[in-house]
């Protein structure tokens, strides 16, 4: 018993240390503020027809997520013939597949936090945002071309 309130007294000294040091990120990850790529499973193209799914991503834990920058980026096989396009927090997979089969690809997402603007200093970046700096995340995805 006696170990067990020292432990406590001991993390409740260090978080107090951390929190009067100006440690914003340990507020912020009490909410586990991260980028998130929604699961889903994309569609089912065919040979030789037009093609369009998306993926979407957020911020978890973050109200204003919209006013973060997402960065997209597809390692891996699309289907020949597909290419992909970011736009806000959502990437789109499109194009006509010139080739039937399975197709396993990585979507890999880097957010930054958004940009203020406060009428007098200028515009100054609010990076405590993500947790300690874990402002990537990826994902498989898989598309079926019959």
């Amino acid at each position: 018993m006696k170990n067990t309130a020292r432990n406590l007294y001991f993390i409740l000294i260090t978080l107090s240390a951390l929190l009067m040091s100006g440690c914003a990120e340990l507020i912020d990850c009490v909410a586990s503020a991260r980028p998130n790529i929604h699961s889903k499973n994309l569609a089912t193209g065919n040979f030789g027809l037009p093609y369009s799914d998306f993926i979407e991503a957020d911020v978890t834990n973050e109200p204003n997520d919209d006013a973060y920058n997402y960065y997209f980026s597809v390692d891996g096989n699309l289907p020949p013939g597909m290419t992909y396009r970011e736009q806000n927090r959502r990437v789109t997979i499109f194009g006509t597949p010139t080739m039937s089969g399975t197709f396993t690809f990585k979507v890999h997402l880097t957010v930054d936090p958004p940009d203020y603007y406060d009428g007098n200093n200028g515009f100054w970046d609010d990076s405590n945002q993500i947790c300690f700096g874990d402002d990537s995340t990826s994902k498989e995805f898989t598309i079926v071309i019959n």
